[in-house]
């Protein structure tokens, strides 16, 4: 049996500007995605009475059918079975989680030789090409290579299979004084980004030159989280939300997570992606305190390597 595995991501800083040629930083954390293959007389996905045995796509196991229909692999016959214990519709990339998962067993198992630039550039290809979603290099990047991250994605806005890769720096990743809050309101990235990205193919500059200004933020994180200002990293997460709403408003129940956090005087409160999940910087334990009475909240530990 070959065992690929893959961590969630929270977005600190510039997203959702990698899409659009920008710059991020981002850190995988302590909840994972598990996919096992094993050779099989035919293929199988899923176990039980949720099995697919075709690769069209019909709402079940869809992630998988993409990997294995990107990578060319529609005839071997393989047995993929998999486990998340990302939160789904959370924001925390949990279907990308699923295909790297899936790529890394498979880049195994049939020796495919990928590396973990070519998996990230895979997998964003994978759900752009096969599924019809409009997604951007942070989430594959990061999970890809795991760790705290700055990424820089200049020039790849148009996310041409031939552009060059995008470009990775490590940060050292202190104990940073922040903790997740879930939304009792799940939502798909694609219903966020779909409609943006689209205003920016059929020609709204404004999307490119708003989302400039939002990388901008990565950059300066770098020294941030070097001299460990947490006060200065809260400002930074505040300007990405206020950049951010210039393109797309908050929806309600995400603007009141946030406006919670900062009334019970959070140093900074962004989303973490697009699904709902919200990073909340606080020094103060009576933050943690009231957030935990109204959403699941925890800490994310940062995977590294």
């Amino acid at each position: 049996m070959t065992t690929g595995r893959a961590f969630g991501r929270v977005g600190l800083l510039g997203n959702p500007s990698d899409m659009y040629g920008g710059k991020c930083i981002s850190f995988t954390i302590d909840r994972h995605t598990e996919v096992n293959i094993e050779d099989a007389p035919t293929l199988f996905i899923g176990k039980d009475d949720n099995t697919e045995t075709t690769l069209e796509y019909n709402g079940k196991h869809d992630l998988i059918k993409a990997v294995l229909n990107r990578l060319k692999l529609q005839k071997k016959s393989v047995s993929i079975q998999y486990v998340t214990h990302i939160p789904i519709g959370a924001g925390l990339a949990g279907s990308s989680a699923i295909i790297i998962a899936t790529m890394r067993a498979l880049n195994e198992h049939f020796k495919l030789g990928m590396d973990a630039t070519r998996i990230a550039e895979e997998a964003l290809h994978t759900e752009i090409a096969e599924l019809g979603i409009s997604c951007g290099f942070q989430d594959r990047y990061v999970i890809a290579h795991e760790g705290l991250l700055h990424m820089d994605f200049t020039g790849k806005e148009m996310m041409k299979t031939d552009d060059p890769p995008g470009k990775i720096t490590r940060l050292d990743a202190p104990d940073i004084p922040w903790f997740l809050c879930l939304s009792n309101q799940p939502k798909t990235s694609a219903s966020v980004h779909n409609p943006v990205r689209q205003r920016f193919l059929e020609g709204d500059t404004s999307i490119k030159e708003h989302m400039d200004k939002v990388a901008t933020l990565a950059d300066e994180g770098i020294a941030v989280l070097k001299e460990q200002d947490w006060e200065e990293l809260g400002k930074l997460m505040n300007q990405n939300v206020a950049l951010r709403q210039k393109i797309k408003n908050l929806l309600p129940h995400d603007k009141d997570m946030i406006d919670l956090a900062n009334k019970s005087g959070a140093l900074g409160a962004k989303l973490a992606g697009s699904g709902g999940a919200v990073l909340i910087l606080a020094d103060k334990p009576e933050v943690f305190d009231t957030m935990v009475k109204h959403y699941p909240c925890f800490k994310p530990n940062v995977v590294t390597p």
